[in-house]
C-alpha cells in the first residue's frame, strides 16, 4: 500500500473536538483507540477497521490499562524473564484474557509475550499482547477497542502520546433504548452517564464519528477515519464477512445494518423520550440529533445514580449467570470494576 512520503494536515474541525488543522505523520503505526458508551456502535466500527489490511483491533475489550498504570510498580523490571512470569500470573484472570480463553479458545503463552515486548514498560507490554492477540506484524496499526477508556483519555494520552482515539456516539435515545434491551439497564442513568461521558472529553484531540451516520453513509466515515490514520481507504472495509454483535436487535447479523437507527421514534414510550430529552436535549442539539421543542433541563441526583448503579450491577451480573454461574458472574463482573477504575471513582463520589 502507498503512503505519503511527508507529514500533511488533516483538518479536524468536527463537532465536539479541537478544530485546529493537525499534523499527521505518514508512518503511523499505532496505538488507535476507539472509545465510546456500550451499545453505541464500538463493535461495528472494529469489525470494519479490522477489515483494512493495515488495522489489528483484538476482539476482546481490554479495559485494564487503570488497573495496569495503578499497579504497574508493583510488577517489578519485566524485562526479567522470572518477574514477567509472575506477572502473566497475576493478569491472566483479568476479564480480557478470560473472554478469549473461554468463549474463544484463544490463549498465548507467557515466553512468547515477554519476546515480544521491546522493553518492560507499560506501554511496550501492551502493544506486544496486542499484536501478538491480532496477529498484526510490527509494520501495522495496532489497536484497542473498550468502552470504558472513554473516561481515560488522559491516562491514554499519558502512555501513548502517539495515540489516535476515534469515538463513535449514538443518539441517546436509541442508546437507552439498547442498553435497556441487552441488560435491562436503568435507561435514565445511562442518559446522564451518556451527557457526562461526552461533556468530559468535549476540549480533547480525537476524531469524533456518529453511529448514525456510519450506516447511512460507511463509505464516507470510514474515509474520514483512514485519513485520520494516515492510511487509504479500502474497499474490503465496507463488507463484513463475520458478526459483530452479540447483542440486541443485530445480533447474529452479518454486514452494515442501516435500519438500526431512530428506533425510538416507534418504540420509546414518549413520558420516558421526555424525561430522557430532559437530561440530555443541549448535548443531543450540539451533535446534530433534531430535538422538540425546549425541553426543561435537569440532572439526576446522586442519590437517584447511586440507586442506579448498584440496580446495573445486578442486572450485568444476571445477564452473565447462564454461562458463568452466579458466583462466576459476580467475580467476572467484580473484576472488570475493579480493572476499569471504578472503584475509585465510586470512592472518590463519581458515578463509573
Amino acid at each position: 500500500m502507498s503512503r505519503s512520503a511527508s507529514q500533511r494536515s488533516v483538518n479536524l474541525d468536527l463537532p465536539g473536538q479541537a478544530g485546529d488543522a493537525m499534523l499527521i505523520e505518514s508512518e503511523f503505526c499505532g496505538p488507535v483507540f476507539i472509545v465510546g458508551l456500550p451499545r453505541s456502535g464500538t463493535k461495528l466500527l472494529r469489525g470494519l477497521l479490522n477489515r483494512h489490511s493495515m488495522i489489528g483491533i483484538p476482539e476482546a475489550e481490554t479495559e485494564f490499562l487503570p488497573h495496569w498504570h495503578r499497579d504497574w510498580s508493583r510488577f517489578g523490571d519485566l524485562t526479567d524473564r522470572a518477574q514477567f512470569r509472575d506477572f502473566y500470573a497475576d493478569v491472566k484472570d483479568s476479564a480480557y484474557f478470560r473472554y478469549l480463553k473461554e468463549e474463544r479458545n484463544h490463549d498465548r503463552s507467557w515466553e512468547e509475550w515477554h519476546q515480544r515486548c521491546a522493553n518492560g514498560s507499560l506501554p511496550a507490554v501492551f502493544e506486544a499482547l496486542i499484536r501478538i492477540d491480532t496477529g498484526m506484524g510490527d509494520g501495522g496499526i495496532w489497536g484497542d477497542k473498550s468502552p470504558g477508556y472513554i473516561r481515560h483519555i488522559d491516562l491514554i494520552r499519558h502512555h501513548f502520546p502517539q495515540a489516535r482515539i476515534i469515538h463513535i456516539v449514538r443518539d441517546v435515545r436509541d442508546y437507552c433504548l439498547s442498553i435497556q434491551k441487552a441488560w435491562g439497564k436503568d435507561p435514565l442513568r445511562a442518559a446522564q452517564r451518556w451527557v457526562d461521558a461526552i461533556e468530559a472529553i468535549e476540549n480533547q484531540p480525537l476524531l469524533r464519528i456518529r453511529y448514525e451516520d456510519l450506516l447511512e453513509d460507511p463509505k464516507t466515515e470510514l474515509s474520514r477515519v483512514c485519513d485520520y490514520l494516515d492510511i487509504e481507504f479500502e474497499e474490503s472495509m465496507l463488507h463484513l464477512t463475520q458478526v459483530t454483535e452479540n447483542l440486541g436487535d443485530t445480533r447474529g447479523k452479518v454486514g452494515i445494518q442501516t435500519q438500526n437507527r431512530g428506533k425510538y421514534l416507534d418504540v420509546m414510550a414518549p413520558k420516558l423520550r421526555r424525561r430522557i430529552e430532559s437530561l440530555s436535549a443541549p448535548t443531543l442539539v450540539r451533535l446534530g440529533y433534531p430535538v422538540e421543542g425546549h425541553p426543561t433541563l435537569r440532572r439526576l441526583s446522586p442519590r437517584r445514580m447511586a440507586l442506579g448503579q448498584a440496580y446495573d450491577g445486578f442486572q450485568l451480573v444476571r445477564s452473565d449467570v447462564a454461562l458463568r454461574g452466579w458466583l462466576g458472574a459476580i467475580r467476572f463482573r467484580w473484576r472488570i470494576f475493579q480493572e476499569t477504575g471504578a472503584v475509585e471513582r465510586l470512592r472518590a463520589g463519581k458515578d463509573s
